[in-house]
């Protein structure tokens, strides 16, 4: 079974409790604490869901974006009210706002499939946080995953932007 099917596999019951432990610990970190632009993502099926999180950043007054995908690129778009998405590509909510945020120095939280200790990640194959952040490498990159999901080695090439860090619900890991 791979990491998709095994994550897939997961109960909704472990989804919510892995996903508020990692929000939890992603709450408590000075860099999430610093932050005053926060990208987060829309979570897709049994991903990581940080929407408690967003919605928590928004009440601190930390400006959050969510990903928009247009063609082969993407960007993050700010967020005002938690309600405002709509189903965009690839079936993923996207934000109603076509406000694009200033994310030089932001902190992005970042969904895969599989990650690793050196900060190698495995995402669905299409490359757009790679680009993402082949345009803003001043962004802290912060990958996050449940524990099954964190593996030995993710097979990288010289495309592949590595993580800053990688949070689960069971540890940091710094690179």
């Amino acid at each position: 079974m791979d990491a998709r099917q095994k994550r897939d596999a997961l109960s909704e019951e472990k989804i919510a409790q892995w996903s508020e432990q990692i929000c939890k610990t992603l709450q408590e970190q000075s860099f999430f604490k610093d932050a005053n632009h926060i990208c987060f993502y829309y979570p897709l099926g049994n991903e990581v869901n940080l929407l408690s999180l967003a919605k928590r950043a928004m009440e601190l007054g930390k400006h959050i974006s969510f990903p928009c995908v247009q063609g082969s690129d993407m960007a993050f778009y700010q967020v005002f009210d938690m309600q405002d998405f709509a189903e965009g590509a690839f079936h993923v909510m996207e934000p109603v706002s076509r406000d694009e945020m200033c994310i030089d120095d932001a902190l992005v939280l970042v969904p895969g499939l599989v990650f690793d200790s050196r900060g190698g990640r495995m995402g669905y194959g299409k490359g757009y946080y790679d680009r993402f952040f082949a345009k803003y490498p001043q962004c802290l990159k912060i990958g996050v995953c449940f524990e099954m999901q964190f593996i030995l080695e993710v097979p990288c090439n010289r495309y592949d932007i590595f993580m800053d860090m990688v949070v689960t619900e069971q540890r940091i890991t710094i690179n």
